[in-house]
């Protein structure tokens, strides 16, 4: 347990060091804005995250057989969902519905795949198995 909790730590720390890193870069440094609120949003969400993680975990472990399963499940239901997301896009493309550019298309999906596993993962762990 005293190693995990020293993952945590380190996780910790370096969600800090990444922020502290962009408030530095967009205090001392001309340059593009979108670099320093990149890292400093990357700071946050790693602290955030982790600290989430820690808090909601308690004693548990953070992997086992059950959670490992349960992830695999979500993303494969996930990957499903997009395929049907990614035809949709398509027809709608192709009848000349919407006009997407790539960029569209890889955010949307981005989004789609990881916001749709999580909640499928989240759904399977609250019912308890998959089947």
């Amino acid at each position: 347990m005293k190693n995990m909790e020293k993952m945590y730590v380190y996780k910790l720390a370096l969600g800090v060091i990444v922020l502290l890193a962009g408030i530095v870069s967009a205090t001392f440094y001309e340059h593009d804005a979108s670099f320093s609120s990149f890292l400093i949003s990357m700071g946050l969400v790693l602290f955030i995250a982790t600290a989430f993680r820690f808090f909601r975990q308690g004693d548990l472990p953070d992997k086992d057989e059950r959670t490992k399963k349960l992830a695999a499940y979500g993303i494969t239901y996930s990957w499903l969902l997009t395929l049907i997301l990614i035809s949709v896009l398509y027809l709608a493309n192709f009848f000349k519905m919407v006009d997407f550019t790539a960029e569209s298309v890889l955010g949307i999906l981005l989004f789609f795949m990881t916001i749709s596993a999580n909640i499928f993962r989240w759904y399977f762990t609250r019912k308890g198995d998959v089947e």
